[in-house]
């Protein structure tokens, strides 16, 4: 199908009134695909034209191996139908199980319970990668007033910060200041280009400036922080991975209770028969 082609029909299909939904837009023989069909699953930021044109390929290859797979397979085959009705079943709950989630689940995790699993769990947030809590400013060689950017970059002071983060906005190359949070090393990494002995300088002391030059840039680098590989993740790094497990957790807890809940009532009940 050309493409100009489709965009045409696309461009049809989608100014159709709502009684024209169901139109289909390809067919295989006795089978016909609607353009309903193919948007069920469109992902949000994908190209419309691109997504149809991928997806009528597809449906048009399954259909082509379908026909030709009825040939050697009989549709009504008992083992084939029972798969079919197991796999609608397990469709439907899991279509139910998502409303629960959606609508009576509640989100929230406690701090005590965060901190109660980050500390009965040690062996599970062992550093694989370096982290530290860092500022960096890379500027250009030839900048006026280097020693009051040095200064700048080690403050403490709101406002000094504020002059700061307007002088890196105005000339810097690239800049990094929220030391407040842990960062993988490798971010300021691939930054600077420094030797495994200037790596290894940097992980030996805190609060500590460090300058490096090339060709045409100055690198300032703070470090306030930083845990080593095989160190144990400091709790506000691995705060939000935690709080996934136990919400995961959580959900799986609710959804077990809801289960045996039903259960239960429909022993009670006159539904159930066990011959």
């Amino acid at each position: 199908m050309k493409k100009s082609f489709l965009y045409l029909l696309l461009l049809v299909l989608f100014s159709c009134d709502s009684e024209d939904e169901g139109s289909f837009i390809a067919s295989y023989k006795d089978n016909n695909l609607t353009l309903e069909e193919v948007l069920l699953n469109k992902p949000l930021l994908v190209d419309s034209a691109t997504f149809v044109n991928n997806e009528i390929n597809r449906w048009i290859k399954n259909q082509v191996i379908l026909d030709k797979a009825k040939l050697y397979i009989d549709e009504n085959d008992k083992e084939l139908h029972l798969k079919v009705r197991k796999y609608k079943e397990l469709l439907i709950i899991n279509r139910y199980q998502t409303e629960l989630i959606n609508n009576e689940f509640d989100t929230t995790v406690l701090r005590s319970d965060i901190e109660e699993y980050y500390k009965n769990y040690p062996e599970d947030f062992i550093l694989h990668k370096n982290i530290v809590k860092a500022r960096i400013v890379i500027i250009n060689k030839k900048t006026l007033n280097l020693k009051k950017i040095e200064d700048l970059i080690i403050t403490k002071d709101d406002l000094e910060m504020k002059e700061l983060s307007e002088f890196c906005r105005m000339h810097a190359e690239n800049s990094f200041l929220n030391d407040s949070v842990w960062m993988y090393f490798s971010y300021f990494d691939q930054k600077i280009i420094i030797s495994e002995k200037e790596r290894k300088k940097i992980f030996s002391k805190k609060n500590k400036l460090y300058s490096f030059t090339d060709d045409h840039f100055i690198s300032l680098f703070f470090i306030k922080d930083y845990q080593i590989k095989g160190e144990e993740s400091p709790l506000p790094f691995v705060f939000s991975n935690i709080r996934e497990i136990l919400r995961n957790k959580n959900k799986q807890k609710f959804l077990n209770e809801i289960e045996n809940k039903l259960y239960n009532e429909a022993l009670s009940s006159e539904h159930i028969k066990i011959l």
